[in-house]
């Protein structure tokens, strides 16, 4: 047998590969990944963002608890109340000036129907964007 054709011990394992690239690539294919993600939000998860983007935007400066190595729950959960608070008074702006809007049937809930699991949804995408823009600062501090 021929040992200087056979293969390293080490290339019969899958993935291999993404062991020996260095850390910068690695994040940037966390991002890229999280961005192609962001993108295939559901309808509801898209109509939020940008209350979601706006109230993170005010969070994002240097010395921020969004960046401290375990952020406060209940920080977290205010921010959450306050962009809820926003998303309810959008909504009803739009109720009050479109009242022959045909909208989907989840849509003409009540609030206090639909508020738990708006509160969930928004909950998991601004913990989403809080965790992009953790990397986004990492990767630029640590490169």
């Amino acid at each position: 047998m021929d040992y200087y054709r056979a293969f390293p011990f080490y290339s019969g394992y899958q993935g291999y590969e993404q062991w020996n690239r260095s850390p910068e690539v690695l994040e940037d294919r966390i991002v890229e990944d999280l961005d192609y993600l962001r993108q295939m939000y559901p309808s509801y998860a898209k109509k939020y963002q940008s209350a979601i983007s706006s109230v993170v935007d005010k969070m994002d400066y240097d010395g921020s608890f969004i960046y401290d190595q375990y952020p406060d729950k209940f920080t977290l959960q205010r921010m959450v109340s306050s962009i809820i608070t926003i998303i309810k008074t959008n909504e009803e702006k739009e109720d009050n000036s479109d009242p022959q809007n045909d909208a989907a049937s989840c849509e003409r809930m009540p609030w206090n129907e639909k508020e738990p699991w708006i509160r969930e949804l928004v909950t998991l995408v601004m913990y989403y964007e809080i965790l992009g823009r953790r990397r986004k600062k990492r990767k630029y501090f640590f490169t």
